[in-house]
């Protein structure tokens, strides 16, 4: 019987909203009462730390990885209940982290866990390998434009080669433009179902503006409810074993 679910949201291209939709789906699925804890393993490029605030955070997940903390360490509490465990955001910090201690890391998550999020770096860098490697599904995240998720498409290929299964993909930033590939037709390329499209919400730079999550700062905005229904969508699909 599989419980824990340790998912690695990945892109392979940056600038497309992997971060905010990690964060925010982090807090939905501890909203539906599932116990959850967010991991940024984006080690050269962190960002989660800002939406919750943490940039300034004691120990962070550098330290776990230089092994001079543990998980316990560097989890701190976020809304609705979820644990966020930061990257560090300073240049000495970073150069202390081993990216391949995150197995390691994750066999410090509680059992009594449901999900744990990893928020995987774009580009196919050794870090952003390790955070696929250390996961047992990948959530892929794309904008509809032929760039982006061409560069998906790499990191599916690269997700099934280390043993993680794709569960999904979730367009993000979705505007109805004429040049935006379709639904059905990434659904194609990429072979695996559009779990959810979140369009394109001026309520998302308004959250990164404050430094807060966008499900913090307005619930009813169209993109935190879409996040939401990718949440409720997440729940009803199987969970790949180990």
């Amino acid at each position: 019987m599989v419980s824990m679910r340790i998912i690695a949201l990945a892109s392979g291209k940056g600038g497309v909203g992997r971060t905010t939709i990690t964060a925010n789906l982090g807090i939905a699925l501890s909203g539906f009462g599932k116990s959850t804890i967010i991991i940024d393993a984006s080690l050269t490029t962190p960002d989660l730390a800002f939406l919750f605030k943490l940039e300034k955070s004691v120990y962070t997940v550098n330290d776990a990885l230089a092994g001079e903390a543990s998980l316990e360490d560097v989890l701190y509490n976020g809304p609705k209940g979820v644990k966020i465990a930061p990257a560090a955001v300073t240049l000495e910090q970073i150069k202390r982290a081993r990216p391949e201690r995150l197995p390691e890391l994750l066999s410090q998550v509680p059992q009594k866990t449901d999900f744990v999020l990893i928020d995987a770096p774009g580009g196919l860098r050794r870090e952003t390998v390790t955070a696929i490697r250390a996961a047992r599904e990948i959530l892929l995240v794309t904008a509809p434009e032929m760039v982006s998720v061409s560069d998906c498409m790499k990191t599916r290929l690269i997700s099934e080669f280390l043993g993680s299964t794709p569960i999904g993909v979730v367009l993000n930033r979705v505007r109805r433009e004429e040049f935006e590939l379709k639904s059905g037709d990434i659904k194609t390329i990429l072979n695996v179902p559009v779990l959810a499209e979140i369009p394109e919400d001026e309520k998302v730079g308004q959250a990164l503006k404050q430094g807060k999550p966008l499900l913090v700062l307005d619930a009813k905005a169209p993109a935190a409810k879409a996040i939401m229904g990718l949440a409720k969508r997440l729940l009803k699909v199987k969970a790949q074993a180990p």
